[in-house]
């Protein structure tokens, strides 16, 4: 089975995981795939010159140190806030 949901980021709830849940067997496994409606030019085609610079720009940014860390706990504690289990 597959298909797309669109809905509003104010509608993500408790409810609406229950209502996802519900359409599976306990034990099956599902795969969710989350984008934004806007790809902010995220998808665009680009060269591969276009693409090695990107790549370059990352690595340095990562050398400065302009990076997002956090430990799995960290990362399990804010999904839990986002979908409402504090």
């Amino acid at each position: 089975m597959e298909t797309v949901l669109k809905i509003k980021v104010s509608d993500l709830d408790v409810d609406f995981i229950k209502a996802i849940k519900s359409l599976f067997k306990k034990e099956r496994e599902i795969e969710i795939t989350v984008s934004s409606a806007t790809d902010f030019g995220l998808n665009k085609t680009e060269t591969k010159e276009e693409y090695i610079a990107r790549i370059k720009k990352a690595i340095k940014n990562v050398g400065k140190g302009n990076v997002v860390a956090f430990t799995e706990e960290e990362f399990d504690k804010l999904n839990k806030n986002l979908i409402g289990n504090k």
